[in-house]
């Protein structure tokens, strides 16, 4: 049996995830990150996890990295009109990269987590694909994760549904059964956003106005919004209205009716290609956690067209225009509809089926015209 480092927050799910590892006869090492930011309290609870399961337990302290490669991008991409995907970062930046640094310093020749997907074997290695539990899959997080670790990834939850998960910690008698989900950031301070970004002199209020310019509003910081936001817009023109816009360099929100917020595709930076997805049809995308997925097709672009914002991903701003397209990392995607709300800041991510062949950063959403 292999030596296997198990990644515990204190959860039920991650708490699960060892139980049945230990169960299969491996040999374990809870670690657990210490954050350095928030209510951090999941190294503690992984120690107290470990002590119930009768496993050694390491503290893998990252705050620096945390602050550096998360919490200041995400602060950073708000205060400039973007709408960041801190999750699907960190664990490419951090969680998984460090998580696996210490597991081999510990001697364990995989890591494992509670996350709620699969690994699909291909050649040269494996792909990342959604979990058996639609409803909480999240493949999509770990769409930036590089392909080259994966062979060294076990996710024991990928065949089990939340509420089997549950059943299991209950009948076993885990007192992570009984533990909530965590809902927010895991790192954001009791107020929330609005502390977080006040601390960080991050705040930019501004103008809300209409697609001609026209002044309706003030507003008290550009983080509080995002593309398809209706409420809190402070705004009363008779017909409802939503965030069609955030311009990052006036601080300006920008209102319409919802019709403004069709997009026929959008315009991406640093992709990554998980496999030769570009060659096949097919693809499906979806452009946040919770959307559902459309068809589409990838066009690579040999340079950056429209805004490409800030980087919110890493390391596409330095790629240039030169080389094959495919090696610049800027894309072009077509919908095979038009999709609402499309945020720049978030992460489009690529699917075949059900398996994750790639991902990028939008930078901007090619709207609908009339007639279009």
């Amino acid at each position: 049996m292999a030596k296997v480092a198990v990644a515990l927050s204190g959860g039920v799910d991650s708490t699960l995830a060892a139980w049945l590892l230990k169960g299969q006869g491996h040999e374990l090492v809870g670690l657990s990150l210490k954050l350095g930011r928030g209510p951090d309290l999941a190294y503690r609870a992984g120690a107290q996890m470990a002590r119930e399961l009768g496993i050694p337990h390491l503290v893998v302290d990252v705050a620096a990295e945390f602050q550096r490669q998360v919490v200041g991008p995400a602060v950073a991409a708000y205060a400039y009109g973007l709408t960041p995907n801190p999750c699907a970062r960190c664990n490419a930046r951090v969680k998984f990269p460090l998580l696996w640094r210490a597991a081999q310093e510990a001697g364990c020749s995989v890591l494992a987590t509670g996350h709620y997907a699969r690994l699909e074997p291909q050649t040269g290695g494996a792909a990342i694909a959604e979990g058996v539990d639609r409803t909480k899959s999240q493949a999509y997080f770990l769409a930036r994760v590089r392909v080259s670790g994966l062979g060294s990834l076990a996710f024991p939850l990928g065949g089990m549904t939340k509420a089997q998960v549950r059943e299991a910690a209950e009948r076993e008698g885990l007192s992570a059964a009984a533990r909530p989900e965590s809902q927010d950031a895991c790192f954001l301070p009791p107020g929330g956003w609005d502390q977080l970004m006040a601390e960080s002199g991050a705040v930019r209020p501004g103008r809300v106005v209409d697609g001609q310019g026209k002044v309706l509003a003030s507003h008290g910081g550009l983080h509080r919004f995002t593309v398809g936001q209706r409420r809190g817009l402070g705004v009363a023109l008779g017909t409802p209205q939503y965030v069609l816009a955030l311009r990052g360099p006036s601080a300006e929100v920008v209102v319409g009716p919802q019709s403004g917020l069709m997009a026929t595709g959008l315009l991406a930076r640093d992709a990554l290609w998980h496999e030769e997805a570009f060659q096949r049809g097919g693809l499906t995308v979806r452009l946040r956690y919770t959307h559902p997925g459309v068809g589409c097709r990838v066009i690579p672009l040999s340079r950056p067209e429209g805004g490409l914002g800030m980087d919110n991903g890493g390391g596409g701003l330095g790629h240039g225009p030169r080389g094959r397209p495919w090696e610049n990392g800027f894309i072009e995607v077509k919908f095979a509809q038009p999709q609402r709300a499309v945020a720049p800041g978030q992460l489009a991510v690529f699917y075949s089926d059900r398996r994750v062949v790639g991902s990028a950063w939008i930078s901007q959403a090619i709207q609908q015209t009339d007639g279009s």
